[in-house]
């Protein structure tokens, strides 16, 4: 038995049951309760329920023989409520056929439909098979592809033959090899299907930026570029230049580590601010090495400086050192290289680690 419940906004609702900006509708089916709300502020997302709720209940019943939970097709439902209405023999069969084809789990393929229920509206000759094909072109394997859609299953709706195709050859035009390609759909595929001229403008800046090609970071300065507004690209390069640093430094930073240019401004300015101001070291020395300002200000960077300032005013260590060559290293590397190695001369070290205060020989104090 389906029984649906359902209110329009123009009407006066029950408001024990709906308020004017939900519609909610019960689909009771085998002692299984199914809730579901979805936004009703316009007409076009009033679907007649009551007029077929057999082919519902074929379509409830199909997800649920595919291993969909309840929760997982309310949300489907939610998101999609047309879905309902769907053609499970010419439509959804065919589709979650094809999705378990290509190597999607019985647990995957909810998961992935559930949150991106879209692409079961998709044509499945003109878009989902052309766009595997594509992708399994680039990534070589079906198990590649799969791994691609666990992280970002929406590159399947775009246009590949508008964007993603295009931008894909504007890489390879310029040199990046297919292993780099591969790299950037794993770790960034939303920058695969932005609009191509704006993608192609960005591999033309980075390659003007004295990037190779051959690197890593030649795509990650291609998604910063493609995923940043010029007014915050404008702001994270201010919030750098304000400790004096010129733009041939910024420039050095970036091309040192591009995804430093995501760091929020805050990130940006409290870090050089205790590097160059509290530690005194030169911020060039920040740009040589921008990865350090990924770490934890509390938890990583200021214990570790507190010790590399008493070895330095201990005369064991240089203060020209580089800040990767302890500030990158795990905790025990660090921990084995520059306590430990140094406990004989400096007993107190352990302590001025963890942040206690203590006296040490020369007078000078380190306090948390």
């Amino acid at each position: 038995m389906l029984a649906i419940l359902f209110t329009k906004r123009t009407l006066t609702p029950n408001p024990l049951i709906f308020n004017s900006f939900t519609t909610k509708f019960l689909i009771l089916q085998k002692n299984s309760l199914i809730t579901t709300f979805y936004s009703s502020q316009s007409e076009s997302n009033f679907i007649p329920l009551d007029k077929n709720p057999q082919k519902a209940e074929r379509v409830l019943t199909l997800f649920r023989a595919h291993g969909f939970s309840e929760t997982q097709i309310s949300r489907m439902v939610r998101i999609r409520p047309r879905i309902l209405f769907s053609d499970p023999k010419k439509n959804l069969i065919p589709k979650l056929e094809f999705f378990r084809s290509i190597g999607l789990s019985r647990t995957d393929m909810p998961r992935i439909l559930s949150l991106n229920p879209s692409l079961l509206g998709r044509s499945l000759e003109n878009q989902l098979i052309p766009c595997h094909n594509f992708l399994k072109n680039v990534l070589v394997l079906d198990e590649n592809v799969v791994k691609m859609l666990k992280k970002n299953s929406r590159i399947l709706t775009h246009d590949f033959e508008k964007n993603i195709g295009p931008n894909i050859s504007s890489l390879s035009g310029v040199g990046v090899p297919k292993s780099l390609i591969s790299f950037m759909l794993f770790r960034f595929p939303c920058v695969a299907y932005q609009n191509h001229e704006k993608f192609k403008k960005a591999v033309e800046e980075v390659i003007e930026m004295g990037f190779n090609p051959l690197r890593t970071m030649f795509v990650q300065a291609v998604q910063v570029i493609c995923e940043m507004t010029k007014m915050t690209w404008d702001r994270k390069w201010a919030a750098f230049g304000r400790w004096g640093l010129s733009d041939d430094k910024i420039l050095l930073a970036f091309r040192s580590h591009p995804l430093c240019m995501n760091l929020s401004e805050e990130k940006i300015t409290r870090g050089m601010d205790f590097l160059a101001n509290k530690m005194g070291w030169e911020a060039v020395k920040v740009a040589r090495c921008p990865a350090v300002l990924f770490y934890n200000l509390e938890n990583r960077i200021i214990p570790r400086c507190r010790v590399i300032k008493v070895l330095i005013s201990e005369g064991i260590l240089k203060k020209d050192m580089s800040l990767g060559t302890f500030l990158m290293p795990s905790e025990n590397q660090f921990l084995e290289r520059f306590v430990s190695n140094y406990e004989d001369k400096v007993p107190e070290l352990l302590d001025v680690y963890r942040g206690k205060t203590v006296r040490l020989k020369t007078g000078l104090r380190s306090k948390d």
